[in-house]
């Protein structure tokens, strides 16, 4: 059973009290009631018995209601249902409102015919350690405004000295920052220490005074989301002011805006769901580029997790697969590294105007482009020994296929009917020497055809019913057989193994020879 919820005393109604009046100045308190008990226990001891007084009966009040289901409810946890509803709804908002911002921005662009000028921005930030109110004490910040034009337009980069570090979390800040950024920790932390000039760099590098929107949008990915609205809350509680941010997951933006520019390009939808866009983030293709990262991380080498380093890598992922939609030249150091050879680029999807000649072998049916690697390989793959891998199309790409009648070496073909030598019908051992000759029993195959030696219907055909003779009981009674001249010595065989042929009597050119077999 869940432990009841401890009674409510005089010291939580203050709390009540003290949450809404420090929350109408503008406060909030993302550690909860924890947070607000810890900030209230001072000013509670500072009040009188006169002033307790009026919380006492509060509290003596709340008791006399009745023992009924009125009041609260509390979950296993000892949460108010209210409070995890309310923060449901919440939630449930803040997801509606990412989704219909990221809806207006996109559309507005493709009204205007703009959607590469569209511009983002994009921000990552490290951290030394994690609070036990969820707060993330910040160490280097990375933002870049970037559009599908002209790629990354603009950088800014700040490394941040908190000057010293909650009490109990050195520890984890030194493991965590040997593990990751590498960034030295508090006291010998580097970078600005005053947070409203941080937070003046932001704006105006971002120009926030000069956009109509409300609410900021700034991306990032969906793991840094929580940092990111860490950092800008510190960020205005330290200055006393409210600057509205929202928080976008990158992968949502991403998405979004590869199904817009599809619409340009192609008649087929290649990211069928945000999964894509997720993938392609967390594969992160760029990762170990250098000359991207701050000068700290260059040095010490370690690109990959530098703030920095991040947010370019992830314009360049989105320039990757979007650009090409629109047309866009990609430009080294802007949209891709810059040691990237954009040249391939263009050759590969560089399109043709050619209406009056139909060249459907060297033509892609989506968009009449030259076929690039995706559609047609350049280089052709090495023919299979395999009987089963050998047909090629008329581009010459190998078609693989378990349905391919397989190859064999055409030989000549013997017309002589009694060409397969069958000991059934030798004559005193000599294998030139047959029993009279008889029609090819048909089998069905069709002319041309092949013989199979090995087959086991045709000689149960011959065993069982031998072709030209007179056989009676299958082969268990008298079998009667023209002589000829050359029968001359004593033919031993048996039907179906079960006789002996013997008694040869006479020999002559119209004579005939009585072999009996022993019927049981």
């Amino acid at each position: 059973m869940p432990k009841k919820p401890a009674a409510k005393g005089p010291f939580f109604f203050f709390m009540l009290e003290f949450r809404r009046r420090e929350e109408s100045r503008g406060k909030s308190f993302p550690g909860g009631m924890d947070q607000v008990m810890r900030e209230a226990g001072p000013h509670w001891n500072q009040l009188n018995e006169a002033e307790r007084e009026v919380y006492k009966d509060r509290a003596k009040s709340y008791k006399e209601l009745p023992k009924q289901n009125y009041g609260e409810k509390y979950t296993a946890q000892g949460i108010a249902f209210s409070q995890v509803e309310m923060e449901k709804q919440q939630l449930l908002k803040k997801h509606e409102t990412i989704r219909k911002t990221i809806s207006e921005m996109i559309q507005t662009a493709v009204l205007n015919n703009a959607l590469e000028k569209l511009e983002v921005f994009f921000m990552s930030c490290n951290y030394f350690c994690k609070t036990s109110t969820e707060a993330f004490v910040p160490a280097e910040i990375a933002l870049i405004k970037y559009n599908l034009e002209l790629g990354v337009l603009d950088k800014l980069h700040e490394l941040i000295n908190p000057v010293r570090l909650p009490l109990g979390l050195a520890h984890e800040a030194l493991t965590y920052s040997e593990q990751t950024h590498e960034l030295p920790t508090p006291p010998n932390a580097m970078g600005e220490t005053d947070f409203y000039t941080v937070l003046q760099k932001i704006l105006s590098f971002t120009d926030y005074n000069s956009k109509p929107h409300k609410k900021l949008a700034i991306m990032t990915d969906a793991k840094e989301v929580p940092v990111i609205e860490s950092l800008l809350s510190q960020l205005n509680d330290d200055v006393k002011l409210e600057y509205q941010f929202l928080v976008i997951p990158l992968g949502e933006f991403f998405f979004h805006l590869k199904r817009a520019t599809e619409k340009y390009g192609l008649d087929i939808c290649t990211f069928p769901t945000k999964t894509v866009a997720d993938i392609l983030l967390k594969k992160d293709a760029y990762e170990y580029t250098s000359g991207i990262a701050c000068d700290f991380h260059e040095k010490l080498g370690n690109q990959r997790f530098c703030a920095l380093s991040k947010v370019v890598r992830w314009s360049y992922i989105i320039s990757d697969n979007c650009c090409l939609d629109l047309s866009i030249d990609l430009i080294a150091g802007r949209h891709l590294p810059s040691n990237a050879d954009t040249t391939l680029c263009s050759d590969l999807y560089e399109t043709t105007s050619k209406t009056n000649q139909s060249q459907s072998d060297g033509m892609s049916f989506v968009s009449s482009s030259e076929l690039t690697h995706f559609t047609l390989p350049k280089i052709q793959k090495v023919q299979s020994k395999s009987a089963f891998r050998s047909v090629e199309d008329k581009n010459g790409s190998v078609i693989y296929s378990s349905r391919t009648v397989p190859k064999k070496d055409v030989k000549t073909e013997t017309t002589e009917p009694h060409a397969p030598i069958n000991p059934f019908y030798m004559v005193d051992g000599n294998d030139s020497v047959y029993a009279p000759s008889y029609p090819t029993k048909s089998n069905g195959t069709r002319p041309g055809t092949s013989y199979n030696p090995f087959s086991r219907q045709k000689k149960l055909d011959e065993v069982r019913e031998p072709h030209g003779l007179d056989v009676k009981g299958k082969g268990r009674g008298t079998l009667l057989v023209t002589a000829n001249n050359s029968f001359s010595s004593m033919l031993k065989g048996a039907g179906r193994g079960s006789g002996l042929f013997a008694g040869l009597s006479s020999v002559g050119s119209n004579s005939s020879v009585r072999l009996s077999d022993d019927e049981n």
